[in-house]
């Protein structure tokens, strides 16, 4: 999965995106665990690090990506440190709080790899100190319908461009999305039309929300010369979608010790004391 040219395509935008990862409501309900001096790792173009200055806490962002970093320069005026999870550049011991966002552990991170990433941050924060560790997580309501059509698959993979075909054609004719949805799934046509029949033409208040947000991204990105197809295009086939359940087995399996696990909308969040 070529991460970096989605993030790259995908920047311009990204402001549109970047609450839904790890973000403003998810940072305050935790702000107990969180002291400064703060590091946070995936900062992308950097909200929650302007959301923790304005709160008066010191924070330093580091992200992979540079175009990324360019943005947060040039629209935000704010210096992310371009760097690597895997190998931090900065001192032993230099944080207080270390976050790590889901955009880190979950595009096309594998188990060592994200042993590795927490041991680096362990490694960069002081003792006495915490590791935050988020990974992606969908509203349940939201989860249970990408569950029943395909877009979660059977593996937990999320296989996101499917959202955007299933938009696509239910802006035009919504009784075709039982097409893809039946093959996407292996269930019945019968099935798949009853299921479409409650979530695609009764629309939930949550699902219709998500649409509304998906329908207002691709304009924003029009208005700013970005071609769609090739937005989609970039979008990576799937990543592993962990429900905290699921996160949890990680956690064991790579034999990393912490004191809990905190479920919210858009993340669960491991959180370890060093």
């Amino acid at each position: 999965m070529d991460a970096e040219k989605w993030w790259s395509t995908w920047a311009p935008v990204w402001d549109h995106i970047e609450d839904r990862h790890f973000g403003t409501t998810t940072t305050e309900s935790l702000m107990e665990h969180i002291k400064p001096d703060v590091l946070v790792v995936g900062a992308g173009q950097g909200l929650i690090v302007r959301h923790l200055m304005n709160k008066g806490i010191s924070a330093t962002g580091l992200d992979i990506n540079p175009n990324m970093v360019k943005v947060a320069k040039e629209k935000y005026n704010l210096d992310i440190v371009e760097g690597d999870a895997g190998k931090l550049p900065f001192s032993d011991d230099s944080y207080s709080t270390v976050i790590i966002s889901s955009g880190v552990v979950d595009y096309g991170a594998d188990e060592a790899a994200i042993a590795t990433f927490i041991n680096e941050a362990k490694r960069v924060c002081r003792r006495g100190g915490k590791v935050l560790v988020a990974f992606y997580k969908i509203k349940e309501r939201i989860e249970r319908i990408y569950r029943k059509i395909g877009v979660i698959d059977s593996d937990s993979n999320y296989r996101m461009r499917r959202i955007f075909e299933i938009n696509e054609i239910a802006e035009k004719f919504p009784p075709l999305c039982a097409i893809p949805i039946q093959k996407w799934t292996g269930k019945s046509m019968a099935r798949v039309n009853f299921e479409w029949l409650i979530v695609g033409l009764t629309q939930p208040k949550e699902f219709r929300t998500e649409r509304k947000w998906i329908n207002a991204l691709f304009k924003n990105a029009k208005e700013k010369g970005l071609d769609k197809k090739v937005m989609i295009d970039s979008v990576p086939g799937s990543i592993p979608y962990r429900d905290t359940a699921q996160v949890k087995e990680l956690m064991d399996k790579i034999r990393e010790g912490y004191s809990e696990i905190q479920k919210y909308d858009d993340s669960s969040v491991v959180i370890i004391e060093k």
